[in-house]
């Protein structure tokens, strides 16, 4: 859908959405992922192929495929297409991977046109995609859905800087979504989980010349399994980034 909205840092996430249609027999009625049984299975497909044994870091990290490959094609073809597309877990399929990831979301349809920005665009995704989904993961492993939500949120940050990078969507539509992760609150008062998902903190590269350095403002708790060890944008990094900085200023 869309391939040709997917070039550069995005190319790979052009497959990942796709219209329902016949043949499709290996299609998995998304909602039946929030079952125990099929869940568990799943992490347990996951951890086969990819090792991570702490069950926390497990789950954030098969959270992490999850996550960005529905969010990042679904934020690049909304605002690139001024369409809703159908994101309700109970509307949705999945075809999953050898290793328990998702290989592609089936939709029921391609789309509605729509005019909607900001929260009126992805409040529908969130509501009713995510927040189920996070929930169940959370309660089954037993840590914070705060956890999961900013996983899902760096996902879209990065989708919304990689458009604005490429001139793909409109300063109307890019305006939208930046302003949404500014609010603390969406339109129902509820905690906005997309808020401010990460800082810009000023570093020193090895030549001495000052780059902003992209931090999570939570970490994902993959440093709890020891094969693993911290991502590039941990925050648990930020006092050595800073230090360095400070000691080459």
């Amino acid at each position: 859908m869309h391939d040709a909205l997917f070039n550069e840092r995005l190319a790979r996430f052009g497959p990942v959405l796709t219209r329902r249609r016949e043949g499709m027999d290996t299609v998995m009625p998304l909602r039946r992922l929030l079952e125990g049984n099929v869940l568990e299975g799943v992490l347990k497909r996951f951890s086969e192929h990819h090792g991570p044994c702490e069950r926390r870091a497990l789950a954030t990290q098969w959270s992490k495929h999850y996550l960005s490959q529905l969010i990042i094609p679904v934020t690049v073809i909304e605002l690139c297409r001024d369409i809703h597309l159908p994101t309700n877990i109970d509307e949705m399929g999945v075809i999953l991977a050898e290793d328990g990831t998702p290989e592609r979301f089936v939709l029921p349809h391609e789309g509605t046109i729509s005019l909607d920005n900001g929260c009126a665009r992805f409040c529908p995704l969130i509501a009713r995609h995510l927040t189920p989904l996070i929930d169940t993961l959370a309660r089954r492993v037993h840590f914070s859905p705060r956890v999961l939500w900013s996983n899902a949120a760096v996902y879209f940050e990065f989708a919304v800087n990689e458009l604005d990078r490429q001139g793909l969507a409109s300063p109307y539509e890019i305006d939208g979504a930046r302003a949404m992760m500014a609010l603390r609150q969406l339109p129902d008062r509820q905690r906005n989980p997309f808020y401010r998902p990460v800082d810009y903190i000023d570093v020193a590269d090895d030549d001495g010349a000052t780059e902003p350095w992209r931090c999570r403002r939570m970490c994902c708790l993959r440093y709890l399994d020891d094969t693993l060890g911290l991502c590039g944008n941990c925050p648990r990094l930020k006092t050595t980034r800073a230090d360095n900085h400070q000691a080459q200023a």
